[in-house]
């Protein structure tokens, strides 16, 4: 931009020196016929001063161009002529920066958020029923840290040996399974299965009984119990006791017994309904009653950041 400002300057000095050329010899030519019309003697002197001048023009004006092109072509050595975009305190260059620093904050969160999802799953198994088996189905993570069966209970998942924690290995129960592995945390989600088939009692009894055995295989692991999750408005349709209001009671008495026996309830049931206090369409599989991809994205993204 300096450069061009040099260069249309000197365009300028140029056109200007030409005008005021010609302007001062038509002044010194209108002197000069007034001279030689009254004092015819003189005017010779003044022809000679006018050369003189002329002559001093010429020289002023040449020095001012040369000048000018000196500094423009060391401008395009030096690139004086571009902006000083990169010197410290210049407002684009805090932009920049800003914009930079804020992409390197973000890169950052990423990976902790990363590591920190990797450390906090690894170290959790998960027990249930297909809503579970869910996580195995959308591979989100690996067979050895998901114990659960389609279709079960609290109840049926203690009486089967369909747990395989090597290739070729011996087929375990859950809590043999548990008791091999461990692992720093257990969420336990079961309720949907069971709402239709036991009764207040029956319910929190066989919850009660699988939570014993599986305090006696890892006795130092967390435990965690989930709430059971809603379903869609129309399903009591074809499981007329699979209400949300049903699931809703259940969750009450989990919650209490949680709290009775110190354990954690995570209870995440609103977080998926929609205004009815129904499953949200946006969660739904298709049958009311089981999940898409996007639940359990969204299912292990609370799990990371709310740490139950």
């Amino acid at each position: 931009m300096l450069q061009i400002f040099y260069n249309l300057l000197f365009c300028a000095i140029i056109k200007s020196r030409f005008l005021f050329s010609v302007s001062f010899r038509e002044f010194f030519f209108r002197i000069g016929l007034r001279i030689k019309s009254n004092h015819a003697t003189n005017f010779s002197k003044y022809q000679k001063k006018k050369g003189l001048l002329l002559r001093f023009q010429n020289i002023f004006f040449s020095m001012i161009a040369a000048l000018l092109v000196a500094v423009s072509f060391a401008c395009s050595l030096t690139g004086c002529s571009k902006p000083a975009a990169r010197k410290a305190g210049h407002p684009v260059t805090l932009v920049e920066e800003n914009e930079k620093t804020q992409e390197s904050e973000d890169s950052e969160e990423t990976t902790v958020y990363e590591m920190d999802a990797e450390y906090y799953l690894g170290e959790t198994t998960f027990i249930g029923d297909s809503r579970t088996n869910g996580l195995l189905t959308y591979q989100l993570l690996p067979p050895e840290q998901v114990f659960a069966i389609d279709g079960s209970t609290q109840k049926t998942i203690r009486e089967q040996e369909f747990i395989q924690l090597e290739p070729n290995g011996a087929w375990l129960s859950v809590q043999e399974a548990v008791k091999q592995r461990q692992p720093h945390r257990l969420l336990i989600a079961f309720g949907v299965n069971a709402i239709p088939l036991m009764t207040e009692e029956e319910f929190m009894e066989e919850y009660d009984i699988l939570i014993d055995q599986l305090v006696e295989a890892s006795p130092n692991s967390k435990i965690v119990i989930q709430s059971i999750l809603p379903v869609s408005w129309w399903k009591h349709e074809s499981m007329p006791y699979l209400t949300n209001e049903n699931i809703d009671h259940f969750n009450s008495l989990l919650k209490e017994y949680s709290e009775e026996h110190g354990y954690t309830f995570f209870d995440i049931s609103d977080h998926f309904k929609d205004e009815d206090g129904s499953l949200s369409a946006q969660f739904d599989a298709g049958d009311g009653l089981h999940f898409n991809q996007s639940f359990y994205q969204e299912y292990l993204r609370l799990l990371v950041s709310e740490h139950p």
